[in-house]
């Protein structure tokens, strides 16, 4: 008896050392890049295709395995804006401003994005954050681009201020 209660002992105390399997089956962080990154080239194939929705779920896929890398953000990014969904835009690139301040590149679509739907002080402040970020930086090429857009925004009289053709108004 006393056995048996040992054993019993024993097996629950080590079923309790175990991982759950939600644990034991997560992919490390080198794994979980190395599929964010042929998620990004399968998206690039996929847009060579001209399969568009095939591109932005896997850009999306991307993001949600690796969360930390840009280069998906940029690519879904810059997806949206040429397909002119300018509030889908705004609102991916306002959540990865948040998750990349420091990426002039997202503050820069982001900005265009803003100019698209008529919302021109978030424009100019996301057209000025692209400016200092790549002051920062060092990249002049692309500090001068944002700068261009940011007197364009500011230059643009309020009145002459509004979405573009394929946006309805708010």
């Amino acid at each position: 008896m006393k056995k048996t209660l040992f054993v019993l002992i024993a097996l629950v105390a080590l079923a309790g050392c175990q991982k759950p399997e939600s644990q034991q089956q997560q992919p490390s962080m080198d794994q979980r890049k190395d599929i964010g990154h042929k998620l990004i080239l399968k998206s690039l194939n996929d847009l060579q295709n001209k399969d568009l929705k095939s591109t932005i779920v896997d850009l999306e896929t991307s993001i949600k395995i690796n969360p930390s890398e840009p280069e998906a953000y940029l690519l879904l990014g810059q997806i949206l804006l040429k397909v002119q969904e300018y509030d889908h835009a705004e609102d991916f690139l306002e959540m990865s401003a948040k998750t990349f301040p420091d990426n002039g590149t997202i503050f820069y679509m982001l900005s265009i994005s803003n100019k698209m739907i008529g919302k021109k002080l978030p424009a100019v402040l996301a057209a000025r954050h692209s400016v200092e970020v790549f002051q920062a930086q060092q990249d002049r090429d692309n500090m001068l681009k944002s700068a261009a857009l940011l007197h364009e925004l500011i230059d643009t009289p309020d009145d002459q201020f509004v979405p573009s053709k394929n946006q309805v108004a708010p």
